[in-house]
């Protein structure tokens, strides 16, 4: 899923994050401009938007498409806090990729628990069901501290889970509590910031008993699921095909997309004996003993001619992740082998590449670590670094501790731009696609990427004496 906040840091006023490699084109986009208005929403589109401003923190209220002074004011919250604007447009349109972009990574749906009647917002892809304990069933979510306990219960056993989560109430602020003949909320938070939240309905043959908890720091997530909370069925999150905000998400993509193919800032001149017809220079790494060659599809875009190590080259293929595959006639005995499983936070990482050519002139390695699992904007099919990055190291392989690829380094963030905007210079914010996004691209291309099962960690110039070997030096021609 490509990120509409990457490509609206691009060319909207007020964003400052912006990839090094890319231009501003001139686009017409004041439709996204214009003042929010729900009018013309569906009642899907407006469930959509809730969700998503629910997962933001901002919204607090029922999942139910009803748009009230409290949808509103959570949008305008959301777009003055992000973005320092009021509603507009636009902003409806990257809070909606933005749950699409959380859907794809985590898997949420609403899901109907046919045991207990009752639907609610569950991550499908990123819950781990944990041992049960009594009467309830317990799954907790792998990328935060939310917790889900459920079972259906008698009424006393309902009422002893309130009174349990009421005793566990230790802020100076009053818990809630909600006691309706078919309906029981209680939601407390204790003196660590912790919030404990409990919900019992009735359903015809017992108490449905739904338990979340959360960290502070997750408290969004909770409110997100607690609001979504519903007995029987409920529609699925959806946008209505050709409706307003459909359209609206289109019109960003529009944007996107002409981002995407627009020019490229002007690469550095590439050292003798590189011709002057040379547009630009990038890295890329071989992928198979053939001399296929994996590297950014932005390095090869609008080439005439490509060389790989003084090679001529030709592209295959290329993919909306930025990726590339190069063809060269020379085969190349040493080539990439991929991790069998993802950089992990924090993990050890060195970029490997050949940035600033003209001045450099050789290959260069630099070493950092994975400071964010995702990319801008939540973005899944990228991950933050902390190893430097300059132009010219687009493409490049990142490895890890085993000598393993363990992402393609893609970009760094455009340092003057955020300075401009925040009046500081962010640091080593640089980003690379993830491992398992290069290999499935590969096996849509034909080729079987070499995992790597010998996860031995190597001394840092063995890993580099290793990537040296398969790592390439692109130069694009006659732009």
């Amino acid at each position: 899923m490509r990120s509409l906040f990457l490509s609206l840091c691009l060319v909207l006023p007020g964003l400052a994050a912006a990839p090094v490699y890319a231009q501003t084109p001139q686009v017409n986009y004041a439709y996204l401009f214009q003042n929010f208005s729900e009018d013309g929403l569906t009642r899907a589109d407006k469930r959509f938007l809730q969700t998503a401003l629910a997962f933001e923190g901002d919204y607090n209220g029922l999942i139910d498409g009803d748009w009230g002074p409290m949808s509103r004011r959570a949008l305008d919250s959301y777009a003055r806090r992000e973005f320092d604007t009021p509603a507009e447009t636009w902003h409806m349109a990257a809070l909606a990729i933005a749950l699409v972009v959380r859907i794809d990574a985590e898997g949420w749906t609403l899901r109907h628990f046919d045991g207990l009647n009752m639907s609610m917002l569950f991550p499908a892809k990123t819950a781990v069901l944990d041992p049960p304990t009594n009467d309830l069933v317990n799954w907790r979510h792998s990328g935060s501290s939310l917790a889900y306990s459920v079972g259906l219960q008698s009424r006393t056993r309902a009422e002893e889970m309130h009174a349990y989560t009421l005793s566990r109430h230790q802020s100076a602020t009053e818990p809630y509590t909600l006691r309706n003949p078919g309906l029981a909320v209680t939601r407390i938070r204790r003196a660590d910031g912790a919030v404990l939240y409990a919900r019992s309905d009735y359903t015809g043959n017992g108490w449905s008993t739904v338990l979340l908890s959360a960290d502070r720091t997750d408290e969004a997530l909770l409110n997100a699921v607690s609001a979504s909370l519903a007995p029987g069925p409920v529609p699925p999150l959806s946008v209505t095909q050709g409706g307003k905000l459909d359209a609206a998400i289109r019109q960003a993509f529009e944007v996107m997309d002409q981002v995407e193919h627009a020019d490229k800032a002007a690469a550095p001149a590439p050292p003798p004996p590189v011709t002057s017809a040379t547009a630009s220079t990038g890295s890329g790494f071989y992928v198979s003993p053939e001399g296929h060659v994996l590297t950014n599809a932005h390095v090869v875009d609008d080439c005439t001619a490509i060389a790989v190590d003084s090679h001529p080259a030709r592209l295959l293929a290329t993919s909306d992740s930025d990726l590339a595959l190069l063809a060269t006639d020379a085969p190349h005995a040493t080539f990439a082998t991929f991790t069998a499983s993802p950089a992990r936070l924090n993990a050890d990482v060195t970029a490997v590449g050949y940035p600033l050519s003209h001045i450099l002139g050789g290959l260069n390695v630099t070493r950092g670590a994975v400071s964010s699992m995702t990319g801008l904007a939540g973005d899944p099919a990228t991950m933050q670094i902390t190893a430097p990055v300059q132009p010219g190291n687009s493409g490049g392989p990142l490895i890890g501790p085993d000598g393993s690829v363990v992402g393609v380094v893609v970009a760094k963030l455009d340092a003057l731009s955020v300075a401009d905007s925040l009046g500081d210079i962010p640091q080593n914010v640089n980003f690379a696609i993830r491992a398992d996004r290069a290999t499935t691209f590969l096996s849509d291309n034909g080729l079987s990427p070499e995992i790597k099962t010998d996860t031995t960690r190597l001394a840092p110039e063995d890993l580099a004496e290793q990537a040296a070997a398969f790592t390439a030096f692109i130069e694009c021609s006659g732009m």
